[in-house]
């Protein structure tokens, strides 16, 4: 039997699911980008082309971008936009993944040091941090367990 213009069952799941086949890593975590449950998160390291520097575990990234307060992308270094951050938020969103508040943090912290220092936004970079902490101590690391508590929303 075959569904939506002539594919079979396994191979609509085979499309569904196309990241099983790579064979890159996460650039951040290391963990095999196949092995993830959800897709994984596209942030070009170069704009001109595509590379496998590209994907991501895209909760770890938010994680790591919250916890260090750089927004910058892990490989090549160039600045991240908040259009990106705000892509992310809704990929985290999009998959089940706790909200870290990607573009909200990122946009208080181009706006200067007095900003990033007010508790709220202490607060969610350290919670960020204590969370990836976690996954690399291996407590709940795995691609099915990276569930961590939900962070507050700060307005």
């Amino acid at each position: 039997p075959h569904q939506r213009g002539g594919l079979a069952p396994a191979d609509l799941y085979a499309l569904m699911r196309w990241w099983h086949s790579l064979l890159s890593a996460d650039p951040i975590s290391l963990d095999p980008l196949c092995d993830l449950p959800y897709p994984p998160f596209v942030l070009s390291a170069d704009l001109t082309q595509r590379s496998d520097n590209d994907y991501f575990d895209g909760h770890i990234l938010a994680l790591y971008l919250v916890s260090t307060g750089q927004f910058t992308h892990p490989v090549s270094r160039r600045q991240i936009t908040r259009e990106e951050c705000a892509a992310l938020d809704r990929y985290l969103l999009e998959h089940g993944l706790d909200a870290a508040q990607v573009e909200h943090v990122c946009v208080h912290c181009a706006a200067g040091t007095r900003i990033i220092r007010s508790p709220a936004i202490t607060q969610l970079r350290a919670e960020a941090a204590l969370v990836l902490q976690a996954l690399f101590r291996g407590e709940g690391a795995g691609p099915g367990s990276r569930q961590p508590e939900p962070v507050p929303r700060w307005e």
